[in-house]
């Protein structure tokens, strides 16, 4: 069996651009644009991606703002914060994986991406707003309803 090397963007490093390559590659640190690979593509727990990420598997342990297609396969582990659409033939998704997106799973799946008209690549060329996180995403400390004060303080805020 041939040696894999493996391409490494480590945690203290920042990438902005098109990264094509064949093989694996371990993204630990920050990296803005599109990634393409004909292997395996491990997004650490350290890891701030903003880029949209194409290859065979994509398993993802950080954060990703951005399109994933995943030709064979993409797994979320539980600390996985994936903010974009998924397109994968298989997926995995472990419990407490957060995912704020549109999923395709299935044989055709990335096909179907492939057909589509070509649009912006990376979250940060998308509308801003093209989709609000709904509250119960967010990471909040106070879960209470709030009630509507018109401004006045609440008895517990003049406790």
């Amino acid at each position: 069996m041939p040696d894999v090397q493996t391409t490494v963007i480590g945690p203290g490093a920042r990438f902005k651009g098109e990264l094509q390559l064949e093989g694996e590659a371990r993204i630990m640190g920050g990296f803005e644009g599109h990634i393409t690979a004909t292997g395996t593509i491990h997004i650490g727990t350290t890891s701030d991606c903003n880029a949209t990420v194409e290859a065979d598997t994509i398993n993802v342990e950080g954060g990703v703002r951005g399109d994933l297609i995943a030709r064979q396969r993409l797994q979320l582990s539980a600390s996985a914060r994936v903010e974009g659409d998924v397109n994968a033939a298989a997926l995995i998704v472990a419990e407490g994986a957060t995912f704020v997106g549109r999923c395709t799973v299935g044989p055709d799946a990335v096909n179907m991406v492939q057909a589509r008209p070509a649009t912006a690549t990376t979250a940060e060329a998308k509308p801003a707003n093209r989709r609000a996180v709904p509250d119960w995403a967010r990471d909040t400390t106070d879960r209470a309803p709030r009630a509507a004060t018109n401004g006045q303080p609440t008895p517990a805020q003049t406790n």
